[in-house]
């Protein structure tokens, strides 16, 4: 699950939806009062008679055009915004490059190419855009040493050489949580800083739940008119629906024969929900070290209710058959529209979650040796 995307690292590309217009957000919410403006100057190495610099405000779903900004001879411009709540701006620049920005209380200069995406850009004198940017610095960080994992699971898969894929994801956990340490750290040097909001897009919403929660509660006492704190608040607690201990939301779809089974007429047993599919090589790949341990523990009160992500009946039946998976089996094959999908906010598989006896969820994307210690713990 992600939470408030206002801003990207990568550039987002709009229309220029009016040339001009009255200087003020769009957004209505002013929850907030704050006397006074914004001063926002600033000066492009590489200007152009080219399209226009544009001030738009990132919002949930939309960015709408502020206004266009003037650029002298001299290639600089100043402009006043009236900002009575922080929010998430953008500088489009001839449609070549985009300068994020948070603006709140503080004026800002800027320094921008202007020619190029990845062009020179320093911003100064905004608080909550510097932590925006040493957000994008620990990913950026982050997504390097991804990489070079990425590189040696590619081998290791190619090889069929399962431990050695396992000690990558063993390393990949590892880095995760290292940088996860490093972006709740950060997060709680903002303060109460908007900028908070766009950090917590990568934090893995279930793993870090706890700590969300925590950071709710934290806004809710600390910025409590704030929408983006009110749209946080209702993401979190959606979230808590599928939390550890939390009861499983049925789910009822058909199975191969067209015959609808519910989640909960497994109920009695441990069940693991696994979210599959015929295409998904890792799955795929999954799948034998699943079969060996639902025939060791399947006697004991083990099921598997197999929830297919695929698109058609003959790759989901033939998977089921190729991979000997002998358990339940449902699909509404929607791909990632299954209707399963969205009620347990699924984004990617695999992924399987794991149920107690009375349907109460106790753990959460289990594979490999982790679920084999996992139900070694259970049934001994």
């Amino acid at each position: 699950m992600r939470f408030l995307k206002y801003c990207s690292i990568t550039v987002l590309s709009v229309s220029l939806f009016s040339a001009c217009s009255t200087g003020k957000s769009s957004d209505e919410a002013t929850p907030i009062e704050k006397n006074g403006h914004v001063q926002i100057k600033g000066s492009i190495k590489h200007p152009s008679d080219k399209g226009f610099v544009v001030l738009e405000k990132i919002g949930q779903d939309n960015i709408d055009v502020v206004d266009t900004l003037m650029v002298s001879s001299d290639s600089t411009f100043r402009y006043s915004l009236e900002n009575k709540t922080p929010g998430f701006y953008r500088l489009n620049l001839y449609d070549k490059q985009y300068v994020n920005l948070i603006l709140d209380k503080e004026d800002v200069s800027i320094e921008a190419d202007g020619n190029r995406p990845d062009g020179f850009v320093k911003v100064s004198g905004s608080t909550d855009t510097d932590y925006f940017y040493e957000v994008n610095e620990l990913m950026r960080e982050f997504q390097q040493k991804v990489n070079e994992l990425n590189a040696d699971f590619m081998k290791a898969r190619a090889d069929e050489d399962m431990e050695a894929m396992e000690s990558v994801d063993s390393r990949y956990q590892s880095l995760e949580k290292e940088n996860a340490d490093k972006l709740k750290a950060k997060i709680d040097e903002m303060g109460t800083s908007i900028a908070a909001f766009y950090a917590v897009n990568f934090l893995d919403a279930e793993k870090q739940f706890a700590y969300l929660s925590e950071l709710a509660e934290r806004f809710k006492k600390n910025l409590p008119d704030s929408r983006y704190t009110q749209q946080f608040v209702e993401q979190v607690e959606e979230l808590s629906k599928l939390a550890i201990g939390q009861q499983a939301p049925d789910i009822a779809l058909p199975n191969p024969k067209g015959d609808t089974v519910k989640l909960s007429s497994l109920r009695g047993n441990y069940v693991m929900i696994d979210f599959w599919a015929a295409w998904c090589k890792p799955c795929r790949m999954e799948n034998p070290n699943v079969v060996r341990l639902y025939k060791k523990y399947k006697d004991q009160g083990f099921e598997i209710y197999g929830v297919s992500l695929d698109r058609t009946k003959q790759d989901w039946v033939e998977a089921i058959k190729d991979d000997q998976l002998g358990w339940t089996h449902v699909s509404d094959l929607k791909y990632f529209d299954s209707e399963a999908a969205a009620l347990y906010n699924i984004n990617a598989i695999p992924a399987t979650i794991l149920l107690d006896k009375e349907g109460n969820i106790i753990a959460k994307n289990l594979r490999g040796k982790s679920l084999e210690k996992k139900l070694e713990e259970i049934f001994g």
